[in-house]
């Protein structure tokens, strides 16, 4: 099963998906073991050592899990951040065109209300698709060319020119990270590893179930289940342009609306 088709997912199903997968294979391998028990000695072993191994298997995978979780949350919330850096920017730029006062800057403010919409229209849906490149960059240029049609006409304006000129450069900055932040994921090798590790503790949790009681049973099962959930959390948080949790173009929203207010 492909990480894409995983990604794409409502929350919903990767919350049951992942339990379901976890405890169909425990019941497989807890009838191989059965099946092939005597023949490997698996019915004659020590309960402290699986026990042991149990406690270890799933408290690495918690610890794991959680240090992880905790990284994607970190590094969703940067993206928010940022996103309402980038928006302060925008609007920063919006005063200063409305103080510079020229016919260059009411022109170069059609162009930005524009490229902020743009970001709504076009650069989120890019974004969601892993495209980095879209309809808004030709925005960004057509500013940068209408700022560098201003023409001071005295020192103030030579210095709101210049301040305009600079928040122009931290906008794209912004810019750039938020392209970069679509990009921002968990690798591959990570989930091979930590699905080869739930692996391994479905296995000794399936060792264990060769003495089965009703309390080992549920307890196992709880465990399983409560580890599942904590992997598909990470799955949902890893991509912020991606699912239900992804985020939102909300603060460009607002930022249009209070340019047009203006």
């Amino acid at each position: 099963m492909s990480l894409s088709f995983l990604e794409n997912l409502p929350n919903w199903a990767l919350f049951i998906l992942f339990p379901f997968f976890s405890l169909t294979v425990l019941a497989l391998l807890s009838v191989l073991f059965r099946l092939v028990s005597k023949k490997l000695g698996f019915h004659d072993f020590d309960s402290d050592i699986l026990d042991t191994a149990t406690q270890n298997a799933m408290s690495g995978a918690y610890v794991v899990l959680g240090f992880v979780l905790v990284m994607v949350m970190s590094t969703t919330n940067e993206i928010d951040a940022n996103m309402a850096k980038e928006t302060s920017q925008i609007e920063r730029l919006d005063r200063l065109l409305i103080l510079e006062g020229s016919a260059a800057s009411q022109t170069a403010r059609q162009t930005l209300h524009a490229y902020t919409q743009s970001i709504i229209d076009d650069d989120w849906r890019k974004l969601s698709l892993g495209t980095r490149y879209s309809e808004t960059r030709g925005f960004s240029n057509k500013l940068f060319d209408n700022l560098k049609a201003i023409e001071p006409k005295d020192s103030l304006h030579n210095a709101l020119w210049i301040d305009i000129i600079k928040t122009n450069e931290e906008l794209n900055q912004y810019r750039s990270l938020r392209m970069l932040s679509s990009k921002s994921r968990l690798p591959s090798l990570f989930w091979q590893v930590n699905y080869l590790t739930l692996l391994g503790v479905i296995a000794i949790a399936a060792l264990r179930l060769l003495n089965p009681t009703g309390i080992r049973v549920t307890a196992l099962v709880i465990q399983l289940i409560m580890i599942s959930l904590l992997f598909a959390t990470v799955m949902i948080l890893d991509l912020p342009y991606i699912g239900q949790e992804r985020s939102s173009p909300e603060a460009f929203e607002f930022a249009v609306q209070l340019m047009r207010s203006r």
